[in-house]
C-alpha cells in the first residue's frame, strides 16, 4: 500500500461514515433506518443463551476500561517488544484518534439506541465505539504485519464484535458499519502521518515490490534513477561509490595511497559474500550511483572476512611503519583484526549493512526504498534485527536512520552504532 492510497482510503472511510450518519438522520423511518429495524428484529430472534454469553463477553472486552486502557496498552507493549517503541506510539495514537472521531460523531448525530437493548451504555448510538475499537485493532495489526493471517484475524474480530453489538440490541447495524469505517480509517490516517517517522511493514511491501518490478528488459528506458539487484559487472562501480562517500559522506579520493582500500573493507566483500542482499542504484544513463550491501549474520560474515577475504587482500595494503599510525594504518589494522564475536550487538542484532549514495541520487527517496527493501528481505528470512556502525560526524546520515526507526546501541567512545528490530 502506498501512502497516497492509504490517505485516500482513510478519507473515503470517514466520508462514508458521515454520509451514513446523515442518511440515518434525514431518513429516520426509511432507507438505512428500515434496514436497521429489520436487522434488529432478526437478531432478536437469534438470542440463544450461548450467543448472549458470547455477546456479553465481547461487551466487556470491547468497551469501558478494557477497551480504553487494557487493550491499547497491551497491544502497544507487544508492538514495542516486536517492532520498537515508535510502532507502539503509532498504535496508541491510532486508538486515541479512533476514540476521538467516535465521540465527535456521537455528539454530532445524537442517535437514540434501540429500545430493547440488553446492556446499559453511554450516550449516542451512532457510531459504535466497540466496532471502531475492534477495527482499529485489526487495521493496526495489518499495517504492522501485512500478512494473510492478520487479515483473517482482523476481519473475524471486527465481524464478531459488530454481531455482538446487534445481538445485545445496544446498536443498530449501521452504527457498527460506521464504527468499523471510522476505526479503520483512523489507523490508516495515523499510519500516513507516521510513515516518515516509523517503519510500517504495509508501506515497506510497496518499496520491495517497486524494486522487484524495476528489473527491466534491455530495451526499457528510464527517466529517473532506479534500484536493481547487484550484478558482478557492478563491482568496479562499488569501489568508486564507496571512496566518493567514505569521508563522513564526502569524497575520500586520495586520502589513502590506494583508494580501493575503502571498497575492499566496506563494500565489495559484502556483495561477494551476499549478492542476494546487495542492491545498486542505476542512473538513467546506466551508471551505478549508489548501493546497499548487507549480511544477515554478522558473526558468520566476520569469520569469512577473516579467513577467506582479507588474506587475499592484505598484501596490497602494508602498514606505513611510522611511529604514529596513520589513518590508513588504523583502517588496515581494523580490517586485519575483524573477527566473529567482536561486535557486541551482533547477538541481538545479527544483520548489518553499508549504504552509500552519491549526491545526484538525492530527492528520489532511493535511500529509504533501499532500506525498506532490505528490511522486507531480512524479515522474510526471519532475521529479528539489524545494526550498523557509522561516523558520528555524518549528521545527515544519523538523522536519516533515526527517521527510519533506528535507535542508539552501545558503542565504543568516538563511534556510533544504531539498531532496529523487525
Amino acid at each position: 500500500m502506498t501512502r497516497r492510497l492509504a490517505l485516500s482510503l482513510a478519507a473515503g472511510a470517514a466520508a462514508a461514515a458521515l454520509l451514513l450518519g446523515l442518511l440515518v438522520v434525514l431518513l429516520p423511518t426509511a432507507g438505512i433506518a428500515a434496514i436497521d429495524q429489520g436487522w434488529n428484529q432478526l437478531m432478536g430472534g437469534l438470542r440463544q443463551p450461548w450467543l448472549l454469553s458470547f455477546a456479553h463477553a465481547m461487551n466487556i472486552i470491547g468497551g469501558g476500561w478494557v477497551a480504553v486502557f487494557l487493550v491499547p496498552l497491551t497491544m502497544a507493549a507487544l508492538l514495542w517488544a516486536l517492532r520498537g517503541w515508535r510502532t507502539a506510539v503509532f498504535a496508541l495514537v491510532s486508538f486515541a484518534a479512533s476514540a476521538l472521531l467516535v465521540q465527535v460523531l456521537k455528539h454530532l448525530f445524537a442517535r437514540a439506541r434501540p429500545d430493547d437493548m440488553l446492556v446499559s451504555s453511554d450516550f449516542g448510538s451512532f457510531p459504535s465505539g466497540h466496532a471502531a475499537n475492534a477495527a482499529t485493532v485489526a487495521m493496526v495489526l495489518w499495517i504492522v504485519f501485512p500478512r494473510v493471517w492478520a487479515v483473517i484475524a482482523g476481519v473475524a474480530w471486527v465481524v464478531l464484535m459488530a454481531l455482538s453489538r446487534t445481538l445485545l440490541s445496544v446498536h443498530w447495524l449501521s452504527d457498527t458499519i460506521a464504527g468499523t469505517l471510522l476505526g479503520a480509517g483512523a489507523a490508516l490516517l495515523v499510519a500516513v502521518a507516521c510513515a516518515s517517522w516509523v517503519r510500517l511493514a504495509a508501506f515497506d511491501a510497496v518499496a520491495r515490490s517497486s524494486v522487484d518490478s524495476s528489473i527491466p528488459s534491455t530495451s526499457q528506458e528510464f527517466s529517473v534513477p532506479r534500484i536493481r539487484p547487484y550484478q558482478p559487472a557492478d563491482r568496479d562501480a562499488l569501489y568508486e561509490v564507496c571512496v566518493r562517500t567514505a569521508d563522513a559522506g564526502g569524497d575520500a579520493t586520495g586520502i589513502f595511497t590506494d583508494d580501493a582500500l575503502w571498497g575492499d573493507i566496506f563494500a565489495v566483500p559484502y556483495a561477494e559474500r551476499h549478492p542476494d542482499l546487495s542492491w545498486v542504484v542505476e542512473s538513467e544513463d546506466g551508471r551505478v550511483i549508489g548501493y546497499l550491501v548487507a549480511t544477515d549474520d554478522t558473526n558468520a560474515f566476520e569469520s569469512w572476512f577473516r579467513d577467506e577475504w582479507w588474506p587475499t587482500k592484505a598484501a596490497q595494503y602494508p602498514l606505513s611503519g611510522e611511529a604514529e599510525p596513520t589513518r590508513q594504518d588504523r583502517i588496515i589494522s581494523y580490517a586485519a583484526g575483524r573477527a566473529p564475536g567482536k561486535e557486541p550487538n551482533a547477538g541481538e542484532y545479527p544483520a548489518h549493512l553499508h549504504i552509500d549514495l552519491l549526491p545526484e541520487t538525492q530527492g528520489h527517496g532511493l535511500g529509504r526504498t533501499l532500506m525498506q527493501t532490505l528490511f522486507a528481505e531480512l524479515e522474510r528470512r526471519g532475521v529479528p534485527a539489524l545494526h550498523l556502525g557509522m561516523d558520528p560526524a555524518n549528521i545527515g546520515a544519523a538523522a536519516f536512520y533515526t527517521k527510519l526507526g533506528f535507535e542508539a546501541l552501545p558503542a565504543p567512545e568516538g563511534a556510533m552504532t544504531l539498531g532496529i528490530r523487525f
